[in-house]
């Protein structure tokens, strides 16, 4: 409900200049408000309800794009008596979301099904095509999407597939986007628990306002004895100019139920035409919480239709909620401030390696710390070292909810900071793993890490290196070394099963380092004496005695790595 404020806001102010941003935010103070009617009084209010209700009724065809007084462009849908038939055929007809591939924007990792109503899912693919490039055409254009009855279901699907094609453009770097503000009147509900989810997972998508008049019995058609769920504000009105606005489930559902048609024009009237009154409840002897229910219910003309007993689960479901928000910003931290602290935590890693570069290097100086001193500077890392990982692990995981094309939401600080994460903290995992007696590290590998290494992959610019890395690049080059010095022990030891598989293994582990060498992407200190490289170096020589031909042994024998830098 605070988005729709929040762009309904910026919308009236900006009304005056002749230009509107709905995706922008206020520099100013929001407006507070001190009940939810008061709330629906300024929905209400708003010329933009009534501009875009307007352009429905001068739309003939299924939709045509229009322009407000105040130079507002809005996309209206239209719905004629024959489209209807299609919906009284199967009125509860709900289909999975995977039977209409044009359905698939909508879809997240975690719901990657969902149900909507088949009738409008097939009339929002007839339109498709065209209905796609007028949406493109404006998305750096400030833009009302509006439908009336079931034509709210095409100016919902098509708000959402404009919210997809921004996502897009903003992950290839676009800036001058602008989300799209859907206003329905009287629409029934359109889809199922699952395509709520998925709308609610992604915030930027939250610009929904459905406009309900007292006995419409098209936008009551689904309520709570269906499979179908709300979501968006709901701003409930009558022809006396009663209104109120609710964004939670349970009460939306009842106030449907108990809601059954009206002039919308009418009833957008009385509604402009009431003034915004800042008052208490009068219902004295209540809590707060019920006293405002109560308020919200008269206010709509619904309250005789609703029990006491049903009030008081909304009063159940309020306190929840309430509860819950205060949780969330008690809780909340600026994800600024959040990377900052890991900031620190990597600072404490980058002195651990700096000062283990000299003895055994940073990797083996973890897997394997020698001395009290050695076990003392590990051990001064280790708290540092899981917060980074439960930190990394958990961003990841909520950036990769969002279908978005090249992790969008991870902007440029991010990715660096993850990219210096994982170079510095993979190799401390895959020592850890590799001294349980594990193998095959890469096989195992943490999504998270993978993740991060796809995202780096697509940004990264090509660039030719003309002198060494500070951090090895490839963060699983030790996960490598480690292979190489299993198949080696392996042959040394007659406990291979197939020793030209091994040899092929250690050759291709050779044109691996040496290619790593040659575009400088490893860090000097792989070369320290007593690392995990330099002792497989010494034993595999030892192996293969004079029988050497490759440039990485050519290079090794020559001891052209103390050069490396």
């Amino acid at each position: 409900m605070k988005k729709i404020v929040e762009q309904l806001e910026n919308a009236l102010d900006k009304q005056l200049s002749g230009h509107v941003d709905f995706a922008g935010r206020r520099q100013e103070q929001s407006l507070r408000f001190r009940s939810e009617v008061e709330l629906g009084k300024f929905l209400g209010s708003a010329d933009i309800i009534r501009d875009a209700f307007q352009a429905i009724s001068e739309t003939n065809m299924t939709y045509e794009l229009h322009t407000t007084r105040s130079g507002i462009k809005v996309l209206a849908f239209n719905w004629s008596f024959d489209d209807t038939t299609p919906f009284l055929k199967e009125p509860f007809g709900l289909v999975p979301s995977n039977k209409h591939q044009i359905l698939d924007f909508i879809s997240t990792k975690i719901n990657s099904v969902f149900y909507i109503n088949k009738a409008a899912a097939e009339q929002f693919q007839r339109l498709s095509d065209d209905l796609r490039e007028l949406e493109e055409k404006h998305i750096n254009t400030p833009l009302i999407i509006t439908g009336s009855s079931w034509g709210g279901h095409l100016a919902i699907l098509s708000t959402l597939r404009l919210h997809h094609a921004i996502d897009v453009a903003e992950s290839n770097g676009s800036k001058n986007t602008k989300r799209p503000l859907c206003i329905t009147y009287g629409s029934p509900l359109v889809g199922d628990k699952f395509l709520q989810l998925a709308i609610a997972e992604q915030p930027q998508w939250n610009s929904f306002l459905n406009v309900v008049a007292k006995k419409d019995p098209v936008a009551s058609f689904f309520a709570s004895k269906t499979p179908y769920k709300p979501f968006g504000t709901f701003l409930f009105c009558t022809e006396s100019g009663g209104h109120t606005a609710f964004d939670d489930e349970y009460t939306i559902l009842l106030v449907l139920d108990a809601m059954k048609s009206s002039s919308y024009m009418n009833v957008l009237g009385s509604i402009r035409r009431k003034k915004m009154l800042r008052g208490a409840s009068h219902e004295s002897n209540m809590n707060l919480f019920r006293a405002g229910i109560t308020l919200q219910l008269r206010e709509v003309g619904v309250l005789d239709g609703i029990s006491n007993d049903q009030i008081g689960e909304m009063e159940i479901e309020k306190k929840q909620i309430f509860m819950m928000e205060r949780k969330s910003l008690k809780n909340v931290v600026d994800p600024v401030t959040k990377l900052n602290e890991m900031k620190i935590s990597l600072t404490f890693m980058e002195w651990y390696m700096k000062v283990s570069r000299t003895t055994n290097g940073y990797y083996d100086s973890y897997k394997h710390p020698k001395t009290r001193v050695d076990f003392e500077k590990k051990q001064a890392v280790l708290s540092h070292h899981i917060m980074l990982n439960a930190y990394w692990k958990r961003f990841i995981e909520e950036t990769n909810i969002m279908p978005q094309k090249k992790g969008s939401k991870l902007r440029k600080r991010w990715l660096f900071g993850g990219t210096n994460y994982r170079r510095i903290v993979e190799p401390l995992d895959i020592a850890e793993y590799y001294t349980k007696g594990n193998r095959n590290y890469i096989a195992n590998r943490s999504n998270h890490y993978i993740l991060l290494e796809k995202w780096f992959d697509e940004d990264k610019k090509q660039e030719r290196r003309n002198k060494a890395a500070s951090l090895t690049e490839d963060s699983c080059f030790w996960a490598h070394v480690e292979e190489a010095l299993i198949s080696l022990r392996n042959l040394l030891n007659g406990g291979s099963a197939d020793v030209e598989k091994e040899l092929a293994e250690l050759r291709n582990f050779e044109a691996y380092v040496m290619g790593e060498i040659n575009d400088y992407s490893l860090s000097p200190d792989v070369f320290v004496d007593g690392s995990s490289l330099m002792k497989w170096w010494n034993e595999y020589k030892r192996y293969k005695g004079n029988a050497f031909a490759s440039e990485f042994a050519k290079y090794m024998y020559n001891k052209s790595y103390t050069n490396y830098h």
